[in-house]
């Protein structure tokens, strides 16, 4: 039988999730604002469907979500804040590309927001050859399917294999450790990110204040 505790530890990962996916609905929201005025007149029409949809989930989750950001623990809270899935801009997708090939199609349904289909093509083409952009996607997809341990090796990976991402990768692991309530190990990241150098050096100063 599933005590209370599995009960309420399956509620925050629920709620959790919903407080994301609401960041990246609004996030996606104004990226398409911003495509439609760069757009003639029949790509908007190509992409209006999309964008109604987007919309409309988007009023769906956001009850759930403001109820989610004024309540629950406090590291929770910060993690939904601070976490957005990173963006695709190793390999856009080619629109018209009516047959992508698999890699493609892995980009694509990460850029869609299908985690599970991303995850799953981005451990194959792994499988193949390791890239550290691929790793960073497919650790930004686990974060998003709650799959915190598998995220974290990614990122760990990233970082000891390889030397491109390794500012990406610290940030988004630094929020895993946050998520699973081991803050001395993320507070130790965002000290190694505070450079005014580094892009992320803003937010992990906040957050090296906020969390004591």
């Amino acid at each position: 039988m599933e005590n209370q505790g599995d009960q309420e530890v399956s509620q925050d990962d629920k709620s959790l999730t919903k407080g994301i996916r609401y960041h990246v609905m609004l996030t996606r929201l104004e990226q398409l604002r911003t495509l439609e005025k760069a757009l003639p007149a029949v790509e908007k029409t190509r992409y209006l469907d999309w964008r109604i949809g987007l919309a409309a989930a988007a009023v769906l989750v956001i009850g759930v979500a403001a109820i989610f950001m004024l309540d629950g623990n406090s590291d929770a809270k910060l993690y939904a804040a601070n976490f957005e899935p990173y963006p695709n801009v190793f390999e856009p997708t080619q629109r018209g590309d009516s047959q992508p090939d698999k890699r493609s199609a892995a980009f694509a349904m990460y850029e869609q927001g299908n985690y599970e289909g991303a995850s799953a093509s981005f451990k194959e083409l792994l499988s193949q050859k390791e890239e550290p952009e691929i790793l960073l996607l497919l650790g930004n997809a686990n974060m998003m399917l709650n799959r915190d341990e598998e995220a974290k090796n990614n990122f760990l990976m990233l970082i000891r294999d390889f030397d491109g991402l390794d500012e990406q990768a610290k940030w988004f692991l630094s929020l895993v450790y946050l998520k699973s309530g081991d803050r001395e190990k993320a507070k130790l990241i965002w000290g190694e990110l505070g450079d005014p150098k580094i892009t992320y050096s803003e937010k992990a100063k906040r957050l090296l204040h906020d969390v004591k």
